[in-house]
């Protein structure tokens, strides 16, 4: 009976040690998955950054393949040390796609002990560089030239569907805006390198039509008489402005060499308009500062950035540049055109040719993307014409506080033309536009976003 016992105590004990050993392989392969698992999340923010960051750098294929090393070094993984390899090149087929991959071993610390000592890891990320295309802010008129279209920019206390997607900070119902961006709208004005040889000058004098939210003897917008429309808070869920007319603040930067980096922008100027300010209401005029030397700054894209900081009214506002005496002439040589977006409101009811703007071309063979939001007050059509095609392209509008996408497939053999997009709508209706391609063009700004 003793020695039955004793086997049987010995087939436990064997029993026991075996599903120990088992449990203990489970453990530290858990252990060291779940070491690998956290590797393998941090090779994949560096491999996303990495991309994202050359993608911006596109065309310059060499600056992009440098700046990819950079980024994936800075996130802690180095080509060629400690067994870590990262690829990084554009995308074979997509000229404005960019590809990192980075692999490396994943040593394990208790795994060793059941004959597993490492594993491999690798991740891959790929994004895409989308050029954005010019928005000629003249609307149906002529530059520097106030026409049944102005420009415009909300209060971000406003209501998301009063037209400006970007300028405010909640959506109706009180959630935070998700399209809202602080830094407000930018537009490049333009200083070409013959500017002295046209106007005898090098001084060039930038002006704003009713920078302010004042409107004298009217409350809302009307043609002729006033391009502001004061609106009340929306109350309810939104916080309160402290005031309902606007504060708008307008800022200058002199040109660069890096479009899509904002940091290392030199300021000329800035001027801020507060709800109070009644003197400028309706008026042409240059702030303090905005009339700037070609000589201390060069020629080339100045950046005009527009954001409001108070209010929930709509400031009605124009952009114009010239020689700093005389009367405006459109044809100074400067332009300016509306950066990523084009914010703009009807002051009158009519038919606009909004200036697309001249795309190059590098877009073709590829799509182009118009997407418009809140065309929707007596909005009735949109008709889409390139001046190097022949055609058109009908355009679909967009309900109220909703963005409708246009996309336009360009032709292979397209070299380069000017679009324009013919809309018909309504007094009062203020949009948003937003213009780009599937592409790149050198010194173009543009947007970055992952694919892969």
């Amino acid at each position: 009976m003793r020695s039955e016992s004793n086997r049987r105590n010995g087939q436990s004990i064997v029993l026991f040690l075996i599903l120990l050993g088992i449990m203990a392989g489970i453990m530290s392969l858990s252990f060291d998955m779940g070491r690998g698992y956290l590797l393998k999340t941090r090779m994949q923010s560096a491999a996303d950054a990495a991309s994202l960051a050359a993608a911006r750098e596109l065309p310059f294929i060499g600056t992009a393949n440098a700046v990819a090393m950079n980024y994936a070094q800075r996130n802690g993984f180095v080509n060629g040390v400690d067994g870590i390899t990262v690829e990084a090149f554009p995308y074979p087929s997509k000229s404005n796609w960019y590809y990192v991959k980075i692999s490396g071993p994943s040593n394990h610390l208790i795994a060793p002990l059941i004959g597993f000592r490492q594993a491999t890891v690798s991740v891959m990320a790929v994004s895409e560089f989308n050029a954005y295309l010019p928005l000629d802010i003249s609307g149906g008129g002529q530059y520097g030239t106030n026409g049944i279209v102005t420009l415009s920019v909300f209060g971000p206390y406003a209501y998301y569907s009063y037209g400006d997607a970007f300028s405010t900070k909640w959506l109706d119902n009180g959630s935070l805006n998700p399209d809202y961006k602080a830094n407000g709208y930018d537009f490049v004005l333009n200083v070409p390198n013959d500017y002295y040889a046209k106007n005898g000058t090098n001084l060039v004098k930038l002006e704003i039509f009713d920078p302010d939210t004042y409107n004298n003897g009217g409350t809302d917008a009307y043609p002729g008489v006033r391009i502001d429309e004061i609106r009340s808070a929306p109350g309810g869920s939104h916080p309160q402005p402290s005031n309902q007319r606007n504060t708008t603040v307008y800022s200058l930067y002199a040109p660069d060499n890096t479009p899509n980096d904002y940091s290392d922008d030199v300021l000329v100027a800035t001027a801020v308009y507060g709800p109070n300010v009644t003197t400028t209401d309706m008026k042409w005029v240059t702030p303090s500062g905005f009339t700037f030397n070609i000589n201390n700054y060069g020629t080339g894209n100045y950046r005009v950035n527009v954001k409001s900081t108070d209010g929930s009214s709509e400031n009605g506002f124009n952009l114009r540049a010239g020689p700093s005496t005389g009367a405006f002439d459109p044809a100074n040589g400067t332009s300016i055109n509306a950066l990523g977006a084009l914010p703009m409101n009807f002051n009158g009811s009519g038919v606009v040719t909004v200036k697309l703007g001249y795309v190059a071309g590098e877009a073709a063979g590829k799509n182009m993307h118009v997407n418009k939001f809140d065309t929707d007050v007596g909005a009735k059509s949109i008709t889409y014409k390139c001046d190097a095609l022949p055609g058109q392209w009908t355009g679909t509008l967009s309900d109220n506080g909703k963005w409708k996408e246009d996309i336009v497939s360009i032709p292979a053999g397209y070299t380069g033309g000017t679009w324009t997009a013919t809309y018909t709508a309504g007094l009062q209706d203020t949009s948003v536009w937003t213009m780009w391609f599937e592409g790149t063009v050198q010194g173009q700004p543009g947007f970055v976003r992952l694919v892969k």
